[in-house]
């Protein structure tokens, strides 16, 4: 099955909830105010990319959005939002076989503690679906218990974004993205076989 996790661009004062820019800074090794702004864009980019390379994000958002073209046909088949801990389903839609759209009652799905849906309880997935399902929900960790590993993920690949403006070339080998950075976020991306 093809799906996609739609990008939703973070709330006003997310990047700064979670690192503010003082500590960034303290990190950096920075005391003047000079650079603030390209640390702020910095900060949000390596916030970004952990909660991408992982999988999670790492504050409460809402109108978070996922869509394909079908449901699973079994229902014990789940379906994988691709992000954690998700919160809430706050809507479920899909199209009819005519082109109709439908709309489903979040009460009618759960969620698994790895944030996949699947049918509630001795219930099926809808059938005579014709296409275009989305679901809407929410996700993050609540305020202030994001995990602190993946928190110094952020403070570390924002002190490599700093140093390095561009890719970088280390001992011989390309690496982009530091060793550091990547055994903190393991524990948490999700492993597909």
């Amino acid at each position: 099955m093809i799906f996609e996790l739609l990008h939703v661009p973070f709330p006003d004062g997310y990047g700064e909830g979670l690192l503010p820019l003082e500590q960034c800074k303290r990190h950096l090794r920075i005391t003047s105010d000079d650079e603030d702004e390209l640390i702020q864009v910095l900060r949000d980019a390596a916030i970004e990319f952990v909660e991408q390379y992982c999988g999670v994000r790492l504050a409460p958002m809402t109108g978070l959005q996922w869509q394909a073209q079908r449901f699973p046909v079994a229902a014990s088949v789940p379906l994988p939002l691709s992000v954690a801990p998700v919160t809430a389903i706050t809507s479920v839609s899909w199209l009819d076989t005519d082109g109709g759209e439908v709309t489903g009652s979040p009460d009618d799905y759960r969620v698994t503690s790895r944030g996949d849906v699947l049918p509630a309880i001795s219930s099926r997935w809808p059938s005579a679906v014709g296409g275009m399902v989305k679901i809407e929900f929410e996700a993050g960790y609540p305020s202030g218990s994001a995990p602190k590993s993946l928190l110094m993920a952020a403070k570390m690949f924002l002190g490599h974004l700093w140093m390095h403006r561009e890719a970088v070339i280390d001992s011989g080998s390309m690496g982009e993205v530091p060793f550091g950075v990547r055994q903190l976020c393991a524990p948490f991306s999700r492993v597909l076989i």
